[in-house]
């Protein structure tokens, strides 16, 4: 690798899996500024004097990765675990931006929050990794998960709806106070879940009126909705109402089905794979009945590959931040969706790439090796398409590139 004064990259002797899908190919890669400027076999010198090279060895050049559901405000990561969750929110903050360097670590260079009890973090983190003074993914910013009435963040007890008054002007105004505060992302739970509060996950917490007023006021603002949604009936709700990513999806029944088929050019689903796996291996206890991960675990298996017969976007993203299933882990992902859902690696990698450009909504210029794209880009030391865990070891990801700017890259 040389060093470079032209604000110029090369990428040489690698196989690019350009998020397509479509079989890797022996090219060199060219990146000015924070853009692929020439994907080719091989690239004229004159284009590339005084360039950086980054000798690839044959490994493998994919788009950076992008994570759909992760919690960057929940403390832990693969190098420092928080076991209390009530941090002064300064100390929570600082957890932000560290969440953040170790997803970049990891080959993660975008992100799409799944929540956060302090939202003014994440537009604060959004900001400094924008502008590159802090390492970080791109980021979309997200509320903390509201459900009807809840006035205050990480109380959570999913009574239901059944004996209360339906109140659509507390979830309007919870949407306004977070389009408010600057967020992307409104994240509204609209199931209960199991592992919270044993037996709730196949509850449905909001109202169709309800529903509706969060989808206006959301529409008015500019920003996007998410839905918690394991019930059948939460994921109908949410796809009536124009929920742009739907997150586990659980139990969805037929008709679940026929309407997420039907809006498929729209939506997203997150099965977050990775908590389940969590849950079930690698949490301090035995999961009780009453948290229903087995049954999770089973639906889950056969709903994803129902989803992608139907030609839906199924995304990774498994809930990462808990302890037992920590920021860094993120990748695991991508085997599961090999391993449980039938994927093979490279449809596992471009749910990750070319539908996660498209999930960050810069689906025309992310999530892709093609000449004009946003230079965000993953060289493997190794074929992630033969192996797919091997995007797993941090070791083995050789050069780590962000907006055209080198995070990582072997001496």
């Amino acid at each position: 690798m040389s060093g470079s004064s032209s604000g110029k990259t090369l990428f040489t002797d690698v196989q690019v899996f350009d998020g397509t899908g479509r079989d890797p190919f022996a090219a060199e890669v060219l990146v000015e500024g924070n853009r692929i400027a020439k994907v080719g076999h091989r690239i004229p010198a004159g284009l590339w004097a005084g360039a950086r090279v980054v000798e690839g060895g044959g490994g493998t050049l994919l788009p950076g990765l992008v994570d759909s559901h992760t919690h960057l405000g929940f403390g832990s990561t693969v190098e420092h675990r928080s076991l209390r969750r009530d941090e002064p929110d300064e100390e929570k903050a600082l957890l932000v931006a560290h969440a953040g360097r170790v997803m970049l670590d990891h080959g993660i260079t975008s992100a799409y929050s799944g929540g956060n009890r302090l939202p003014r973090t994440e537009t604060a983190a959004r900001k400094a990794f924008a502008e590159g003074w802090m390492p970080g993914p791109r980021f979309k910013a997200a509320s903390w998960e509201g459900t009807a009435g809840m006035r205050t963040p990480g109380v959570y007890d999913f009574p239901g709806i059944d004996g209360r008054a339906s109140d659509p002007d507390s979830v309007s105004g919870f949407v306004g106070e977070m389009a408010d505060l600057g967020v992307d992302i409104v994240k509204l739970s609209l199931s209960g879940e199991s592992a919270v509060v044993q037996g709730t996950s196949r509850i449905v917490q909001f109202t169709e009126e309800e529903v509706a007023a969060a989808s206006a006021v959301a529409r008015e603002r500019g920003v996007w909705l998410t839905a918690h949604a394991h019930a059948a009936e939460s994921v109908k709700m949410a796809v009536r109402h124009g929920i742009r990513a739907v997150y586990h999806c659980t139990f969805a029944d037929e008709e679940a089905l026929d309407l997420l088929e039907a809006a498929r050019d729209r939506l997203f689903v997150a099965p977050t794979p990775g908590i389940i796996y969590a849950n079930l291996h690698e949490a301090d206890s035995e999961p009780e009945p009453g948290m229903e991960v087995e049954a999770t675990e089973k639906a889950v298996r056969q709903v994803v590959p129902e989803l992608v017969r139907r030609g839906i976007r199924v995304v990774p993203g498994g809930d990462y931040g808990f302890p037992w299933n920590p920021v860094g882990r993120n990748l695991r992902d991508l085997q599961l969706f090999v391993e449980w859902f039938g994927f093979t690696p490279a449809e596992a990698l471009r749910a990750a790439t070319q539908y996660g450009g498209q999930v960050m909504d810069m689906g025309d210029e992310l999530g892709l090796v093609r000449e004009g794209c946003l230079a965000d880009l993953v060289l493997v030391d190794g074929d992630p398409l033969d192996d797919i865990s091997v995007l797993q070891d941090p070791g083995r990801l050789a050069a780590i590139m962000k907006d055209g700017a080198l995070h990582k890259a072997r001496a």
